[in-house]
């Protein structure tokens, strides 16, 4: 259901907007929410300036889809197809409660099936208003062969780095890939980022909260069992050639994933992950 009040389409962008006046930008390329605004108009999500837009190259900041391989961990170029993959719109409506909805899909075709042999539908439904923000990402299994898959919502979210502060993850056991992908045990109460970051926390199950001086957001997930914390600091930027080098200045990624345990599915099964944000000011 298209509803001409909070819809328009503009470039392949889907640009929806709330009772309340918070607004998402989502591109079919990749199903990628690039924009999270509150009625205030200020963005909660990190893009870079440097995205080029080409339909063979991922976006950089906002949202990626990462399915069906995380990151280089399989055969898949890094982090799956489904990002690089035009998505088609299924519905974008207002709910009963004034908050926005917008749905994409995609299903295997024949590039797909030529790196990853198997049927499956993918959709990816975002629901939001000024205060939250929830992607979910659902994969059921069309075909007649199981299939396994990791995935993610690589989400970048806008934050000062300098003045950001992580609580939620003490105690969680996870992997350092700064760190020759050593296990550990997180122990700080408080996560300061002041230098690269790069872990995946295993079987997090509480919420993560960002703290900053204006605002704090609070991520919580159902259905991905991880949940990574990204920041590539100016070295890492350095060999990143969509992110400029002062980028890592500006955000930092808290992403719902399926990465320890890859997923199973069987014929006709369906699984779905979700994260929602929310954005609570700080007075």
């Amino acid at each position: 259901m298209l509803n001409p009040e909070n819809l328009q389409e503009t470039n392949d962008f889907i640009i929806a907007i709330a009772a309340d006046g918070a607004r998402v930008e989502v591109a079919l390329h990749g199903a990628h929410v690039c924009s999270w605004r509150g009625p205030d108009g200020v963005e909660r999500l990190f893009m870079s300036p440097l995205n080029s837009w080409r339909s063979d190259a991922a976006i950089r900041g906002g949202i990626p889809v990462i399915f069906p391989q995380f990151a280089s961990e399989g055969p898949l170029p890094k982090h799956g197809f489904a990002r690089l993959s035009a998505w088609a719109l299924l519905e974008s409506s207002r709910q009963l409660d004034g908050s926005g909805l917008v749905r994409l899909g995609l299903a295997d075709s024949e590039k797909t099936r030529q790196v990853f042999p198997y049927a499956f539908a993918l959709e990816l439904r975002i629901t939001f208003s000024g205060q939250n923000l929830n992607t979910e990402l659902v994969v059921t299994n069309t075909g007649k062969q199981p299939f396994a898959f990791t995935c993610a919502l690589h989400t970048y979210l806008d934050a000062h780095v300098a003045e950001a502060a992580l609580y939620g993850l003490q105690g969680y056991r996870y992997r350092d890939s700064v760190d020759n992908r050593r296990i550990k045990i997180a122990e700080e109460e408080t996560l300061h980022i002041a230098e690269e970051v790069d872990r995946v926390y295993f079987a997090v199950d509480k919420p993560i909260t960002l703290s900053g001086r204006k605002q704090s957001m609070i991520a919580t997930q159902a259905g991905f069992a991880d949940a990574v914390v990204w920041n590539p600091w100016e070295n890492g930027c350095a060999k990143i050639a969509d992110l400029k080098l002062d980028s890592y200045r500006h955000f930092v990624c808290i992403e719902a994933a399926a990465v320890e345990h890859p997923v199973l599915l069987a014929p006709g099964a369906s699984w779905s992950g979700a994260q929602n944000l929310e954005c609570v000011l700080v007075a």
